[in-house]
């Protein structure tokens, strides 16, 4: 459960990748060294079996300096990712969004540093993992009008890979340099309640590409936004996040008979000027 933090707490523990994990979590905190170990899939029933109204594409923006075409407040002011994370969590807003497993998309950690000299797997306590059949969130309240949705995370294959061939190069296990491409298909659904009280669920869809991505927690990170003014949405009540994707690396490795596990991890989530009853 999410403990309210007493001043008294050491400085370093708010400086390090894990600090929500150890202070705001029960139960299992998916940080084993065995990457497929850490899947976060819990599915809400009455989420899973909702109604579903038709795909809408995000048209996201991807990019943090971007966030101007849909929030020019925050663009002027919060002039970095960590900064609008850190004004923008969830748990400043309402006191639900301090419990569970769950809470660490709610906390404002929009990056983990363990790529920057914290212990190894360090970037494990930092976010929630899962795989192709994704994971959603049951919220307590139901939400005013929605403006708009924000989440940043990465994605990134097992650090266990066997080989990897560019052009007429392969790469060995645990070779730094192994760059390839992959595409993300990101579907994030927004599940609100119609006036019969009936749950309905609401999918935004976004391709996401990455670029020499790394196998390693080098990945690139990616801020995801998205416009939600146009559809009139109100009394949100869950979210959910799935996916399927395309890897160069793990098609290499699937011909040679290796099978490579895929993640998207997710950092934080954002449903900024939207209050809860």
């Amino acid at each position: 459960m999410k403990m309210k933090l007493i001043s008294l707490l050491p400085v370093f523990f708010l400086s390090s990748c894990g600090f929500s994990t150890g202070y705001l979590v029960e139960g299992d905190r998916y940080n084993s060294a065995t990457f497929k170990n850490n899947y976060y899939t819990h599915w809400d029933n009455e989420l899973k079996n909702a109604k579903k109204v038709d795909v809408r594409e995000a048209n996201g923006i991807t990019s943090y300096k971007d966030i101007a075409s849909i929030d020019p407040v925050a663009h002027s002011r919060y002039e970095d990712s960590d900064s609008y994370g850190a004004n923008m969590k969830m748990n400043d807003v309402d006191d639900m969004f301090n419990y569970g497993y769950q809470s660490k998309l709610f906390d404002g950690q929009m990056v983990c540093g363990a790529q920057n000299g914290h212990p190894e797997f360090a970037y494990q306590l930092g976010r929630v993992q899962i795989n192709s059949n994704g994971f959603s969130v049951r919220f307590e309240k139901e939400s005013n009008d929605l403006k708009y949705f924000a989440t940043q995370f990465k994605a990134t294959t097992d650090n266990t890979v066997k080989c990897y061939k560019v052009g007429s190069e392969e790469f060995a296990q645990n070779d730094r340099e192994q760059f390839h491409n992959s595409t993300v298909e990101l579907t994030i659904s927004l599940y609100t309640k119609n006036d019969a009280n009936e749950i309905i669920c609401n999918p935004f869809h976004q391709q996401v590409k990455f670029d020499n991505n790394m196998t390693n927690v080098g990945a690139h990170y990616v801020f995801l936004a998205f416009d939600l003014t146009e559809y009139n949405l109100t009394r949100l009540v869950g979210v959910s996040y799935t996916f399927t994707y395309d890897d160069e690396l793990i098609n290499w490795n699937k011909n040679k008979g290796i099978d490579i596990d895929y993640s998207v991890m997710l950092y934080e989530m954002f449903l900024p000027y939207t209050s809860w009853n």
